[in-house]
């Protein structure tokens, strides 16, 4: 039987913790799953101005973009959705009186202000980052300040945002109770805490039902790998779903599995275990 597997990126494809990249075991692997009939499909909360191609080593068959706002198959558009100009502009306003960091997500660019752009720029700065990561974190094609970001001109689909208050950032959230919000543990050695803003409704797993009915296939059929809050729906809505060993905590307790680390090769392994390496009968 036909699968289609829903990978997320960041901490299950692209490893941050060791290789910063892709690994090979891991490209082999879904290559072969492809020649054997079987759906790869991108998950990713990154908008797709924030996949550059030398990130991902590999022909998807379908793309999730912005954690489900940008759904992409075969080069065609299925879905797309972007925050209202009216939104986006009282939105901005709140992040700055709040002193809260901030990146605009958007299909075709990015802005940051201040303090994400400082951010982005020091983890390009970061020894021992993949080449392919450092191609695409120097990239300035599609990232901007926000000195440069123009309203009228404004195609946005999520936003990340930072704060060191947490109680600031859920009277945001009451506020924008219209929206939904992935919120994200603060890790030991991080200074802000952070959530993604999305449309209502919107999430890995409205993108994944679009995928489905695109490749006429059954939910029964799919497989998700992920790590993070924003994989939760994913992990969640597919039939098997699997969480990495650096995964969120929340995120373990949902999966059906939890393979290894994501600098081992440990999506390669499960590939296996789950047969999709194994020639369809």
């Amino acid at each position: 039987m036909k699968k289609i597997v829903f990978l997320d990126i960041d901490g299950t494809l692209v490893d941050h913790i060791k290789f910063h990249k892709v690994l090979d075991s891991t490209i082999l692997a879904i290559q072969k799953a492809q020649k054997n009939g079987h759906k790869i499909i991108l998950c990713t909360g990154r908008t797709k101005s924030n996949v550059h191609p030398d990130l991902i080593p590999f022909q998807s068959d379908g793309q999730i973009y912005g954690a489900g706002s940008t759904v992409m198959a075969n080069g065609e558009m299925l879905f797309n959705v972007s925050i209202p100009k009216n939104d986006l502009q009282d939105m901005i306003h709140d992040f700055d009186h709040n002193h809260f960091g901030y990146t605009l997500e958007g299909e075709f660019d990015s802005y940051c202000d201040d303090f994400c752009y400082q951010r982005r720029n020091a983890f390009a700065d970061h020894k021992g980052i993949s080449n392919e990561l450092q191609a695409v974190i120097g990239s300035d094609d599609t990232h901007f300040h926000m000195k440069e970001f123009d309203l009228n001109q404004a195609v946005m689909n999520k936003i990340s945002v930072f704060s060191q208050s947490k109680e600031d950032l859920e009277k945001f959230m009451n506020k924008w109770s219209n929206y939904d919000f992935i919120i994200h543990d603060k890790k030991e050695n991080e200074s802000h805490f952070c959530i993604e803003i999305l449309i209502h409704g919107i999430s890995k797993a409205s993108g994944m039902d679009i995928i489905l009915d695109y490749f006429k296939m059954d939910l029964a059929d799919s497989i998700a790998f992920g790590d993070s809050m924003n994989d939760y729906d994913m992990i969640s809505h597919a039939n098997k779903g699997i969480c990495m060993a650096n995964g969120a905590s929340k995120l373990k307790k949902a999966a059906d599995y939890v393979c290894g680390y994501s600098y081992e090769d440990s999506i390669a392994d499960m590939f296996q275990k789950l047969g999709l390496l194994d020639p369809i009968q």
